[in-house]
């Protein structure tokens, strides 16, 4: 009975330790004008739409928490959900193709996780957005 039970508690261990979980979120957003306000300050911009643009981003976690590695910096103000790392896929799409927006982006997060470790995966995809006339 008891190697029955230190069996059947290293196989719940195991277990655990192996499984896995994914989810996937899809957000878009809108937009081919820009208005910002400023102090009473009215800037207006025209964005000339490009090419397909696209970006990557992943992060690895301890227990959920603690950062263990990053694919590197991320847009500030990007104003995305999904975290840091939808924010790095934005900056790397950015970055990569020199815009100066993102027309239109598509975020996919995917969520690996295991009982002491989990990683983030995200994928923007979108349209290269460049500023002109600025008023």
């Amino acid at each position: 009975m008891r190697f029955i039970s230190k069996i059947v508690i290293s196989l719940t261990l195991a277990l655990m330790c192996f499984s896995c979980s994914n989810k996937s979120l899809v957000q878009s957003g809108l937009g081919a004008s820009v208005n910002v306000f400023v102090a009473d300050v009215n800037l207006d911009a025209d964005v000339i739409v490009g090419e397909e643009i696209t970006g990557y981003a992943k992060e690895s976690y301890l227990f959920g928490f603690f950062k263990t590695s990053s694919s590197g910096p991320s847009l500030v103000g990007a104003g995305v959900g999904g975290g840091s790392v939808c924010r790095g896929a934005a900056y790397d799409a950015v970055s990569k193709s020199n815009a100066d927006v993102i027309v239109n982006p598509q975020y996919a997060l995917s969520t690996e996780s295991t009982l002491f470790t989990s990683t983030e995966e995200c994928t923007v995809t979108g349209y290269k957005g460049t500023l002109a006339n600025i008023k």
